[in-house]
């Protein structure tokens, strides 16, 4: 498994990244009238794009400035959230069925966990969930395998 990690703010090449970019990708780039989510969706689908012969499962996370591309030859999910944001945390883990929640960090490892799974379409049982911190975001990746490889080095999470 090969995880691509990128901040937006070290990316200076857009407009090269968008004239490679197939037509269908073109469409869908050119309807975000939001700066920030034109520029997550063209990373994202640059780097998916390049690499989408190599593997057959991919998956695809985003927040502020951090983008992560996940890519497997089996099913993966991956997920990003702020953990800075101040919530509701109770009512929120009410809301979403979670339970045994005492704090923020809590609710945010379960939040991460029950997105990427949704998006790895794994069993819970049949999966592994791990998570890593970067700055204020916690990420979770959910997979059936525990080799990761972090594809820029210059931004590897450290693992929680």
């Amino acid at each position: 498994m090969q995880v691509y990690i990128t901040d937006l703010t070290q990316i200076c090449n857009y407009d090269d990244l968008v004239n490679k970019l197939p037509y269908v990708d073109m469409v869908r780039y050119k309807s975000f009238t939001r700066g920030l989510r034109a520029k997550q969706f063209l990373i994202a689908h640059s780097i998916k794009n390049k690499i989408a012969n190599k593997f057959k499962y991919i998956s695809i996370a985003h927040k502020d400035n951090i983008i992560i591309v996940g890519a497997s030859n089996k099913p993966i999910g991956i997920d990003i959230e702020d953990t800075s944001i101040k919530r509701d945390f109770d009512s929120l883990a009410n809301f979403m069925g979670f339970s045994q929640i005492k704090n923020q960090n809590d609710f945010y490892r379960a939040f991460t966990a029950s997105e990427a799974h949704y998006k790895s379409s794994l069993p819970i049982d049949k999966s592994q969930e791990k998570f890593y911190k970067l700055n204020k975001y916690m990420i979770c990746i959910v997979s059936d395998t525990e080799n990761i490889q972090w594809i820029n080095t210059n931004l590897i999470p450290e693992q929680i």
